[in-house]
């Protein structure tokens, strides 16, 4: 943590009054390894952040709206590596919404429709301002990305999309509908996501939670995934992979990704076994690290409650032993590698069951061993670069968009401040925080109303 000096000397507000927005709060952390702590103002005018202020900021001029928060932290607007907005629906792996269960009653449309609430739900209840799809199925989050670029939505997250992750036939997300099995099969898929509008590629490496699939066991081959890699590098794209089994790491790391998601480290036994010699090479080859930490969180919680209300039946104890296993193994390795070196952290949630629920995220993170600035980073800059936008956004810096969170409380302290949102502000254009009651959390299946069948029917024939 760096203290700044009272004031800092940037580039001043302009004197058209009429579009400027001065947020002021106690604290500012701006993602660059600056924090202010006695007093902050950063000034916005249209779009772009045009000054930022310490403890002598000029008086607001006349006309200007000022945003005040006694004892807030601005920060630069959250983001969030890798979701999946087709879901939110509750229990992923099982219950009543469970994938399977999605994937079978709805259809693209009610999916696309869910995309929306999911998007507004995380900004509005955890700041997020820029988002990562990292799977979806057929064309929904490229049909988003185009509602979104007509203007249809305001204040809405900016979005990354892969569309479909690559995986093998019958591979984790083959319901999304990009299998490819051989190397030419393979340069094929990159290609014609790119043509239909990938931001970045995304690859299965190995199984996951689709249940036909063995989460032990890479799918692709070392050729198939370098021919994947390269295509994507060749179209100037970024490639990320999805590694649960520890030999699925290896691979992607041979192949030449650019970000490794999960790395659970699971092998043969379903022991979870952090290779300090893999670990090493995913420090030296400079890969981002997204542990999408919290995946099963809100899942281990449920149960041990459950566990303390009455005995768990068999089924139940054996789902709270799998989700200790996974929450203890993610928190643990993430943790370990940060001891040895990782700084390339990245902050997503993946398939969880509520959007909105970002901040516990960090909170795993720190609880493995990162420094609150070290989590701050995976969720404003790492990621930023990650996606290629540092020029806008991931740091709170003159030019820059003004994608801002402001929290309650001091996150450099206790983490669990980012939390407690209270004004997000999306390329200069506050949004309405009462508005999340628009956007309830309901991970039903859409009921359908018929008309009812008349009692007797009859065939009338014209004489």
């Amino acid at each position: 943590m760096t203290n700044i000096a009272p004031y800092v000397e940037v580039v001043g507000p302009s004197s058209d009054a009429n579009t400027t927005i001065v947020v002021k709060a106690p604290r500012l952390f701006d993602g660059t390894g600056k924090f202010y702590e006695n007093g902050a103002s950063i000034w916005i005018e249209g779009s772009e952040i045009k000054a930022i202020y310490g403890t002598e900021s000029p008086a607001p001029l006349r006309g200007a709206q000022v945003l005040e928060f006694e004892d807030g932290c601005i920060l630069p607007g959250l983001m969030d590596s890798h979701v999946h907005l087709i879901y939110g629906t509750a229990d992923r792996m099982s219950g009543p919404r469970s994938y399977d269960d999605v994937n079978d009653l709805d259809s693209d449309a009610l999916m696309l429709l869910r995309t929306v609430r999911n998007g507004y739900r995380h900004a509005l209840r955890s700041g997020v301002t820029t988002m990562r799809d990292a799977g979806s199925r057929n064309r929904i989050t490229f049909d988003l990305k185009e509602g979104i670029s007509a203007g249809l939505y305001r204040g809405f997250p900016t979005l990354h999309a892969c569309g479909r992750s690559i995986t093998i036939t019958g591979g984790h997300f083959h319901f999304c509908h990009e299998e490819a099995d051989g190397e030419e099969e393979c340069r094929k898929a990159v290609r014609t996501l790119v043509k239909e509008g990938a931001d970045f590629i995304k690859i299965m490496g190995s199984g996951g939670g689709t249940y036909v699939t063995d989460n032990r066991r890479p799918s692709f081959d070392v050729d198939e995934l370098k021919m994947i890699v390269n295509e994507t590098h060749r179209h100037g794209k970024f490639c990320t992979v999805h590694c649960i089994a520890t030999q699925s790491i290896e691979n992607a790391l041979d192949a030449g990704v650019d970000c490794i998601e999960h790395y659970e480290f699971v092998e043969m036994d379903y022991k979870r076994r952090l290779d300090p010699r893999i670990g090493e090479r995913m420090i030296e080859q400079n890969v981002f690290l997204s542990p999408t930490i919290q995946t099963g969180y809100r899942g281990l919680e449920k149960m041990r409650k459950l566990a303390e209300e009455r005995s768990l039946t068999q089924a139940e104890q054996e789902q709270l032993t799998f989700l200790e296993w996974k929450q203890e193994g993610q928190v643990y390795i993430t943790g370990k590698l940060y001891e040895m070196g990782a700084t390339k952290f990245l902050m997503g949630t993946d398939a969880i069951g509520e959007f909105g629920d970002y901040g516990i995220g960090l909170k795993l993170m720190v609880d493995g061993g990162l420094s609150n600035e070290a989590a701050l980073f995976a969720a404003t800059r790492n990621t930023a670069e990650a996606l290629n936008i540092m020029d806008k956004a991931g740091t709170l810096e003159v030019g820059k968009d003004a994608d801002i969170t402001v929290v309650d409380g001091n996150p450099m302290k206790e983490i669990e401040a980012v939390q407690r949102v209270t004004q997000v502000i999306k390329a200069g254009y506050p949004l309405p925080m009462e508005g999340l009651g628009l956007f309830p959390h309901n991970p039903g299946a859409a009921v359908v109303t018929r008309r009812p069948l008349p009692k007797n029917p009859q065939v009338i024939k014209n004489p």
